[in-house]
């Protein structure tokens, strides 16, 4: 299953197997949580060295997945930020490398999902309550999920365009850094799939 998301460009199976080295996807990770870095703020996160995470950031960049800041750093401290990308055109979508990518952004998402319920048990500025967990099953047809997923494509991309505008609006800010009072980093995640069939009750039946 690919990572489907709007306007992301996407990759070759070539590219594919470059990204799939657990440095990199790590990488790759941090940048996507964090908004951007550099290769030694990489490094302090992830126990590397500095020349490690330099190297891997380079090979990231020749393929494509994560580019440098325009207008940030210096020759000797580049700022990076990761550039989003899907693989649903991958020719052989149950190779070995695609699989590992799969797991890696099933795990990514579980990871981080603990994480960030874990800090909101103690935050009090209401974010608990803006935020959502939760999960519906119901019968449908392929071309019913296929119109559901892009009207839920569509709500999120308008809503983080929005916020995307009221935040250039505030004025030149690095990524990695809030512009408005009260701004956090927010991951979205979407997921709808037909669950695995089951001849159990039926032909089909889903659980």
């Amino acid at each position: 299953m690919a990572e489907r998301k709007t306007h992301s460009r996407p990759a070759t199976a070539q590219q594919i197997k470059a990204f799939a080295h657990p440095l990199r996807m790590q990488l790759y990770r941090l940048l996507s949580d964090q908004g951007q870095a550099t290769a030694s703020v990489l490094a302090r996160e992830t126990g590397e060295s500095t020349g490690q995470t330099s190297y891997h950031l380079r090979q990231l960049a020749k393929f494509g997945f994560v580019e440098e800041v325009p207008g940030e750093g210096t020759a000797r401290e580049r700022w990076w930020r990761a550039v989003g990308f899907s693989y649903d055109r991958v020719d052989d979508p149950d190779s070995h490398t695609v699989r590992t990518l799969n797991r890696w952004m099933i795990d990514n998402q579980s990871d981080t999902l603990h994480a960030a319920l874990a800090a909101l048990q103690h935050d009090d500025e209401g974010w608990r309550d803006a935020s959502v967990l939760g999960s519906t099953s119901g019968w449908m047809t392929r071309d019913e999920l296929e119109a559901l997923s892009e009207e839920l494509l569509s709500v999120v991309e308008r809503h983080t365009e929005q916020a995307k505008a009221r935040r250039d609006e505030a004025g030149p800010t690095p990524a990695h850094v809030a512009a408005r009072p009260g701004e956090r980093r927010v991951r979205v995640y979407i997921s709808a799939l037909p669950l695995p069939s089951s001849d159990a009750g039926g032909q089909g039946a889903a659980r």
